[in-house]
């Protein structure tokens, strides 16, 4: 079942809603402006029963920490862009951070059936799992010790979850394609952290790169120098590269590049802007170049970009149906 739509508090603000349902996969959606007084915490899991979960959480704007009988947890607080896979016993819930802006949390919980189509028994985060359920009896187990970052492709993904047009069968079909993509970039950046582990930044200066990226996706048709960005953000251009790459796992403009591309690649979707119109928009002085960097990012052009989503359109899953 697909519940759809905003509840909105007296105040105008977005309460917590789901984009779709079912016995497999839930995916929920929270927008909530932290107030200073606000000690109340939120669930995302499901509440009947208190059932065990596996879930996914993308924390898009703010901070969440577990809270577990009423006492914070000594679990990683999860901070802007960061997200983790998890597994709960459902006793849990999160605290929201208080800051100035609203809150926003997207939510994927699936059930153990679902996981485990995906990820195998041998694999390590699967082992691990085990291992943590046999050796004690926590209230929450994260698949990674580490908290990982929202790429581009990640935010990307989840803005078409949220922004669907689908129905009926297209959109189970789309959202839990969705989901697998999530899992798949999960499960790939997991492997590589257990390769090359990622250096701990000090809240200070994971403080700084969140602010180095905002600068950086706010001005996508001018970007500024290294240099220029790191005085911007109060440090230097050895720290900014080294630093930039442990929040966010890859380079200053090898994620703008990605940013780029995804966004591009969301906009020639929406089928009203034109290859020159979209190229000049992500700060290309020629639409040529575009077209490269677009090709060589995707692996097609970008004016064919609808023929690779035309299993996704709503009226060919009806002539799918109906034949």
């Amino acid at each position: 079942m697909t519940q759809k739509g905003e509840q909105m508090t007296p105040k105008g603000e977005i309460k917590d809603r789901s984009f779709y349902g079912s016995k497999d996969l839930t995916i929920g959606y929270s927008k909530k402006k932290a107030t200073l007084n606000g000690d109340q915490g939120f669930s995302l899991l499901q509440e009947e029963g208190n059932q065990a979960a596996y879930q996914m959480i993308f924390v898009l704007k703010g901070k969440l920490s577990f809270d577990e009988d009423g006492q914070v947890s000594a679990l990683p607080l999860l901070e802007s862009q960061q997200y983790n896979l998890l597994w709960s016993t459902g006793k849990s819930c999160f605290q929201e951070g208080f800051t100035e802006e609203s809150n926003e949390i997207v939510s994927v919980e699936m059930s153990a059936g679902f996981l485990s189509r995906y990820l195998p028994e041998d694999h390590p985060a699967a082992i691990h799992l085990q291992s943590q359920q046999e050796a004690s009896a926590p209230d929450v187990i994260l698949f990674s010790e580490q908290h990982l970052h929202i790429t581009p492709e990640i935010n990307a993904i989840l803005n078409g979850i949220e922004n669907s047009p689908h129905t009926g069968f297209c959109e189970r079909l789309f959202l839990e394609s969705k989901v697998i993509e999530l899992l798949a970039i999960k499960i790939s950046q997991l492997e590589l952290q257990q390769q090359q582990p990622a250096p701990r930044l000090k809240q200070e200066e994971l403080d700084k790169m969140q602010e180095a990226r905002e600068i950086l996706i706010q001005n996508i048709d001018r970007p500024f120098s290294l240099r220029t960005l790191a005085h911007m953000v109060g440090t230097n251009e050895f720290n900014l590269k080294k630093q930039f790459k442990a929040a966010y796992g890859t380079t200053v403009y090898g994620y703008l590049n990605q940013y780029k591309m995804e966004q591009a690649k969301a906009m020639l979707l929406q089928g009203d802007s034109r290859v020159s119109e979209v190229s000049e928009k992500m700060g290309y002085k020629h639409a040529t170049h575009f077209t490269s960097a677009f090709k060589k990012y995707f692996g097609y052009l970008p004016n064919k970009i609808k023929m690779f989503f035309l299993f996704f359109d709503p009226e060919f899953c009806l002539i799918l149906f109906t034949t």
